[in-house]
């Protein structure tokens, strides 16, 4: 992968665009705008790993993002549906880039620490979602494969090579952004005060997590490892 000045300015624009849609934005009247600028983050970040030659699934995961924030930036019942099978897709392609990593690496030790984060993982996932079940419906039947798929991308992030340790601690924020989305969407009321808290946690952990997933791919991928 080679970055040159089109990666950088992409890059800055879509990290420009994070700060500004959770600076600003973030608790704005959800118009076309606001969908945009929420978009444009992991919009300009493919656009950036297009430049710089990333591997197709990395590109194709982030593009599903950047689909999946602008679905979910309307208060519309019929965009979520979208929005869940968007980062769906993004996360089997994670699920699929980490097990590709983990299987040709060989870089698996020391073990007992990653039992241990992966037992973590499905753990909090499963009590998270039966948690949940109540209150899904007929959104079940998008909500449970997505979090089998988030829950297979934790996992898998936990047998990456050490030294890219980023997308591992991505991975982990990915799920806090998630389990709070989750529970604004499906169990706070509308007028809930503490959105105003649960609102700001579920973006900035996203955009970490996207950020550190990407770094961490990318130094998995120039180690040759």
């Amino acid at each position: 992968m080679e970055f040159g000045a089109a990666f950088w300015a992409l890059t800055s624009l879509g990290l420009a665009a994070a700060v500004a849609y959770g600076a600003y934005f973030l608790h704005r009247p959800r118009t076309w705008m606001r969908a945009l600028v929420k978009s444009a983050f992991m919009a300009a970040f493919a656009a950036a790993l297009v430049t710089a030659g990333a591997p197709f699934p990395l590109v194709a995961a982030i593009g599903f993002s950047a689909l999946g924030d602008f679905f979910l930036a309307f208060d519309k019942k019929w965009t979520l549906p979208f929005g869940i099978l968007s980062f769906l897709l993004a996360q089997l392609l994670y699920v699929l880039m980490f097990g590709a990593i983990w299987f040709f690496s060989g870089d698996n030790a020391p073990l007992l620490p990653r039992y241990v984060a992966m037992a973590a993982v499905i753990a909090t996932a499963v009590g998270f979602l039966i948690w949940m079940a109540p209150k899904l419906g007929w959104m079940a039947l998008g909500v449970v494969p997505y979090s089998i798929a988030i829950t297979g991308m934790g996992v898998a992030a936990m047998w990456l090579p050490w030294i890219g340790w980023p997308a591992a601690l991505g991975a982990v924020l990915f799920l806090i952004s998630d389990f709070v989305l989750a529970t604004e969407l499906f169990r706070l009321p509308a007028d809930a005060p503490i959105r105003r808290i649960t609102a700001p946690l579920v973006w900035w952990t996203y955009a970490a997590a996207q950020v550190l997933i990407v770094l961490g791919l990318i130094i998995i991928v120039r180690a040759g490892v």
